[in-house]
């Protein structure tokens, strides 16, 4: 998938599944999905929370992948 760079932070563009009346009261109130994941993905990594699947969990790639490709807004 394209990263997209905005004010100096590259954002990698992913995909996740959430229960549909989550997704639709989260839209009814306004509520973006990308600032809410954003905010508590870094809350758990600040609490130092690593999640159950950690251990078994590849560690992704020290560079980008050469098939990457980047858009800058």
């Amino acid at each position: 998938m394209p990263r997209v760079r905005k004010n100096d932070i590259i954002y990698a563009q992913t995909c996740v599944q959430i229960p549909e009346t989550l997704r639709d009261a989260a839209r009814d109130r306004g509520i973006g999905l990308s600032s809410t994941l954003t905010d508590a993905l870094e809350k758990k990594i600040k609490e130092g929370n690593a999640g159950r699947h950690a251990a078994t969990r590849p560690k992704p790639p020290a560079s980008p992948s050469s098939t990457d490709k980047q858009v800058d807004v």
